[in-house]
Parts: structure tokens; C-alpha cells; sequence
């Protein structure tokens, strides 16, 4: 399955958030660890030029 750069970036940012609230220093450092590798493959999707879909059903209704 491929990952759009967004989501990659967006499960980057809660591994940071995380990380802040998180008292367990193992704990902390493994949040850390994943958050850089989901950064990394956030540039990797980027470079292949991952997007998400587009979104039918998010517009105006009428």
C-alpha cells in the first residue's frame, strides 16, 4: 500500500506530540525514532510524488 506524503506527515506529528506528553523515557525515544522515519518516508513520498486522492464527496452541497 502506498502512503500519500500528508498522512506520512500528519503520523509524524503525533509521534511528536506524543513524545512531548510522554513521561517514559524508552518510551520517548522510540516516538522519536518513529517520527524521524516517518519523516524520511514522508520525503521519500514526496519525491515519487505520492499524493492523497482526491476527495468526491468533501465539496459544497447543493
Amino acid at each position: 500500500m502506498i502512503m500519500s506524503e500528508n498522512y506520512l506527515r500528519d503520523r509524524a506529528e503525533d509521534c511528536s506530540r506524543l513524545a512531548q506528553q510522554e513521561s517514559d523515557l524508552d518510551m520517548r525515544s522510540m516516538l522519536a525514532d518513529l517520527e524521524m522515519d516517518y519523516r524520511a518516508k514522508a520525503v521519500h513520498a514526496a519525491a515519487k510524488g505520492w499524493r492523497d486522492p482526491p476527495r468526491y464527496f468533501e465539496g459544497p452541497c447543493a
